[in-house]
């Protein structure tokens, strides 16, 4: 059989897209919005001698049929598709590499774990004895303590027993098997594909910049400088042309007073926080500016609950310059220190986990000030801007 599996002609959303050629023993990830993702899949999976994606059964009542039946019901189904079932290697001993024992035939698909589904899936595609595999979200449902190691076993097996896969998901680690490249497609488009390092250090779609923690903006290089649309943050640049900016979700310094000290540029603008929510161990807010001729539309971390740095006196507010400390007398100088570390010590606490103390000094004067609809100022640091070129 072709050590290589064309992906050209692949339909989504009646379009066809190419995705070049999968080799044996190389897997392809596909992230993105579900629906598209699982278009594609299905458009791989009904190709010559592709085996389905697993999947169980709904309903009320379809859980309780029994492993054996469901995975007979797939393998006739993988049979059909390829003409390669049939010589398979047995059901047992597919189970026994994805670390299931062979008595699980006999239980019922609504006793299994998450964890042992996922098995299941992943023994069934292999059982089918086919070339090409295609699963969807095979790993979603893993607790991360074994997610790492069954992932990893199969990337092994697939890489030393030839086979090919095509597999969707929208976890960054997931990808991290996909050596035959990621594709991005988001909302019926092929928005990016290549590595997961261009996938993810320069994205094009939302779901990348998200799961890198930027923002993501499209903006035009001109004359030496970078703009995003009609926004007035600026950056010097050397590229030309239209290109791609990201900004990271702690590029940007929030207040709750225009005239805040911290800030350090005229570009400062008004936004709204339109949305709060968790991520990890961090609080953010969503922010529209008041008006788009000057600011941008971002999100942004406001605190970390795992803890920050504490925030470092600049050397030149805590220390005289070489030139001062020779142009004053030793008295003077240490009667400054004094008043310097007597002002220091009247300065406000930065709490645990504040990122920016113009919105609280504490997680509970930031929960009390940022809720929907407050008008914060925003500053962005515009060297932490990163362009790149649309082609």
């Amino acid at each position: 059989m072709n050590d290589e599996l064309s992906l050209a002609g692949l339909q989504l959303d009646g379009r066809e897209i190419d995705l070049g050629r999968l080799r044996a023993g190389t897997i392809l990830g596909l992230m993105g919005s579900p629906d598209s993702t699982t278009s594609v899949v299905l458009s791989v999976a009904s190709l010559p001698h592709v085996a389905p994606p697993p999947h169980f059964p709904t309903g009320r009542r379809s859980g309780r049929s029994r492993v054996r039946s469901w995975m007979k019901s797939y393998l006739r189904d993988a049979d059909a598709g390829s003409g390669e079932a049939a010589s398979a290697a047995d059901r047992s001993a597919a189970l026994t590499t994805f670390g299931l024992r062979p008595d699980v035939l006999r239980r019922r698909i609504d006793d299994l774990d998450a964890t042992d589904r996922a098995r299941l899936a992943l023994a069934a595609a292999w059982a089918s004895g086919a070339k090409w595999l295609t699963l969807i979200d095979p790993f979603g449902s893993v607790p991360g303590h074994l997610r790492t190691g069954l992932r990893s076993r199969f990337a092994e097996l697939v890489a030393q027993h030839g086979r090919g896969v095509v597999f969707s998901s929208n976890s960054l680690t997931d990808h991290s098997i996909a050596e035959a490249g990621v594709a991005d497609i988001e909302k019926d488009q092929l928005v990016a594909f290549g590595s997961l390092e261009q996938i993810v250090t320069e994205p094009r779609g939302s779901l990348p910049a998200e799961l890198s923690g930027v923002n993501v903006y499209s903006g035009l290089a001109r004359k030496g400088w970078l703009s995003i649309g009609h926004s007035a943050v600026r950056a010097r640049t050397e590229l030309d042309g239209k290109v791609f900016v990201t900004l990271g979700w702690r590029a940007a310094l929030l207040s709750l007073d225009e005239h805040d000290p911290a800030f350090t540029s005229a570009t400062v603008f008004e936004s709204i926080v339109t949305g709060l929510r968790d991520r990890g161990s961090c609080l953010q807010a969503k922010l529209s500016p008041v008006d788009t001729e000057m600011g941008l539309a971002l999100d942004v971390d406001l605190a970390d609950l795992a803890g920050v740095p504490v925030r470092q006196t600049k050397p030149e507010d805590s220390a005289p310059s070489d030139a001062t400390a020779e142009s004053v007398e030793d008295s003077s100088s240490a009667a400054d220190a004094d008043s310097a570390a007597a002002d220091a010590d009247e300065k406000p606490t930065i709490g645990f986990g504040v990122l920016h103390p113009g919105l609280g000094a504490t997680i509970s004067e930031l929960r009390a000030n940022v809720k929907v609809g407050t008008h914060v100022f925003v500053e962005v640091d515009t060297s932490a801007l990163h362009a790149y070129t649309v082609e």
